[in-house]
C-alpha cells in the first residue's frame, strides 16, 4: 500500500451491502485502507446477482455491478449466524481500525455483534452502522430502499414536474445511496483522527433517511417555518427563461444567458472531459470500475486491483488473524468458510 496514502496502515472489516455500505468502504479503500469485505454462503452481497446471473456458472463472480462498486478489496466468505464464524469476525477486529455495516436494525446483535459489546472489546475500534431510520426514534425497525428513503425525507415531494406527480429516482440510482457513503467516509475519517488524540474509538449511528432530509437545505427550514415551497420541476424562480426543450438532437437545458444539451449515459461516457476525469476508471484488468472524487497533487488517486472472486481472500486473511490450516480446513468443511453461495441467482 502506498505509504501516501491518507488512510494507509488503516484497515476496515467491511460488512456493507449494495451502494450504502460497500461504497462507504470503498472510499475509505480509495484513500488508502485495506478493506476486507466479509460476505456469508447464504447471504451474498445483493449486487452479485442484481443482474446478468446465468445458472449453471460461477455468477457471483461476474456481476458488473457488484465488481464495479468492490474493486480492491479482499473478499472472505464467512457464514456469520454460526457461531464458530462470529468467532473469526471477532480474531479479525482484534486488528481492525473500522467496521462497516449496513444491515438493518438489530442484525448486528444478533449475530453476535452489538456495537456495545465492539465498543467494550475494542475501545478503538470504530463502528460505522449505516441503517434507514438510525438506531433510535419512533421509525427505527423500518427497512428503506433509495425509493423510500426519498419519500420519507421529503426529496421526493419537491422532484417532479410542475403540477405533476412526485418522483423517485428509482431503482436506476437511488439517490439517497449514493450519497450517504460520502457523509459516511467523512464521518469515519473524523472519528479516526478524534481516535488519534483521545486512544478511543466511537460507534457512528447514521440515518439515511435523516441525511437524504439534510440535503434539502434550504427548503426544509422554510417548511418547517410554514412556508413550503411549490414543486417547480425544471422551472426557476430566478431566471423565468429556464426551460427544458426538445431540440432536433434531442434535450436542451436554456436560461437567459445560455444553453447546455442534455446528455444520457451513452453521450456523458463519450466526451472528452469524462475520459479525462476520474468518475469512472479502469481496474487493472481493464474492466470500468467505480472512479475516485477526489485527487492529491503528491499522491494520484488509481485503482489498483479488480474485484476479487467470492472467499478468494478466505486463507491469506484468516492465517494472519492467527489461524492455523487446521482451523481453517474445519471451518470449510463445516460449510462456514466458503468460496461459492449455497444458493442459485436470486435474479
Amino acid at each position: 500500500m502506498d505509504n501516501l496514502a491518507p488512510l494507509s496502515g488503516i484497515r476496515v472489516v467491511d460488512l456493507g451491502w449494495l451502494t450504502a455500505g460497500a461504497a462507504s468502504a470503498t472510499l475509505l479503500l480509495d484513500l488508502g485502507a485495506e478493506v476486507i469485505k466479509i460476505e456469508g454462503p447464504g447471504a451474498l452481497d445483493p449486487f452479485r446477482d442484481w443482474i446478468g446471473a446465468e445458472p449453471g456458472t460461477d455468477w457471483w463472480n461476474h456481476s458488473p455491478f457488484y465488481n464495479f462498486t468492490n474493486r480492491g478489496k479482499s473478499s472472505v466468505c464467512l457464514d456469520l449466524k454460526d457461531p464458530r464464524g462470529q468467532a473469526v469476525v471477532l480474531r479479525l477486529l482484534e486488528n481492525a481500525d473500522i467496521l462497516v455495516e449496513n444491515y438493518r436494525r438489530g442484525v448486528l446483535e444478533a449475530f453476535g455483534l452489538a456495537p456495545k459489546m465492539l465498543r467494550e472489546k475494542f475501545p478503538r475500534l470504530i463502528v460505522a452502522s449505516i441503517s434507514s431510520q438510525g438506531s433510535d426514534g419512533p421509525e427505527r425497525d423500518m427497512v428503506s430502499f433509495g425509493s423510500t428513503l426519498e419519500a420519507t425525507a421529503g426529496l421526493a415531494a419537491l422532484t417532479g414536474p410542475s403540477g405533476g406527480d412526485a418522483a423517485i429516482t428509482g431503482r436506476n440510482i437511488n439517490y439517497p445511496d449514493q450519497v450517504v457513503c460520502l457523509f459516511a467516509a467523512g464521518a469515519i475519517i473524523s472519528a479516526v483522527a478524534r481516535r488519534d488524540k483521545t486512544g478511543e474509538g466511537v460507534h457512528l449511528d447514521l440515518s439515511q433517511r435523516e441525511l437524504t432530509s439534510f440535503l434539502l437545505g434550504e427548503e426544509l427550514l422554510a417548511a418547517a417555518a410554514g412556508a413550503p415551497s411549490a414543486r417547480l420541476g425544471n422551472a426557476s424562480r430566478d431566471d423565468a427563461a429556464e426551460a427544458v426543450i426538445r431540440v432536433d438532437e434531442g434535450w436542451q437545458v436554456v436560461w437567459s444567458t445560455g444553453a447546455a444539451p442534455v446528455r444520457d449515459g451513452i453521450a456523458v461516457a463519450e466526451s472528452e472531459k469524462f475520459r479525462s476525469g476520474t468518475a469512472v476508471l479502469q481496474s487493472p484488468d481493464g474492466i470500468a470500475a467505480k472512479g475516485v472524487p477526489f485527487s492529491f497533487g503528491t499522491w494520484p488517486a488509481s485503482i489498483r486491483r479488480g474485484g476479487a472472486k467470492l472467499g478468494e481472500s478466505n486463507v491469506a486473511v484468516l492465517q494472519e488473524a492467527g489461524l492455523s490450516m487446521q482451523e481453517i480446513h474445519e471451518l470449510k468443511e463445516a460449510g462456514i468458510l466458503a468460496e461459492a453461495p449455497r444458493r442459485g441467482p436470486a435474479r
